[in-house]
């Protein structure tokens, strides 16, 4: 399973958010302003890799 780990910059001015793919290829997306913009991120790459997961994930949220 693919999992995602929000990371803050280290000025503060946003977040990053580290990737680790099924294959342990790891990736790093830059440049989201707001925790809440790099958590709508994870919730649509879920949605496109494994919809259950993307429902799974949004009941665990709330």
């Amino acid at each position: 399973m693919t999992t995602y780990s929000i990371i803050p910059t280290a000025d503060g001015s946003g977040f990053n958010i580290g990737v680790v793919g099924n294959d342990g290829a790891r990736h790093t997306m830059l440049g989201f302003e707001s925790m809440a913009e790099a958590e709508a991120w994870i919730l649509r790459d879920k949605r496109l890799n494994d919809p259950a997961d993307a429902v799974q994930g949004q009941e665990t949220a709330a």
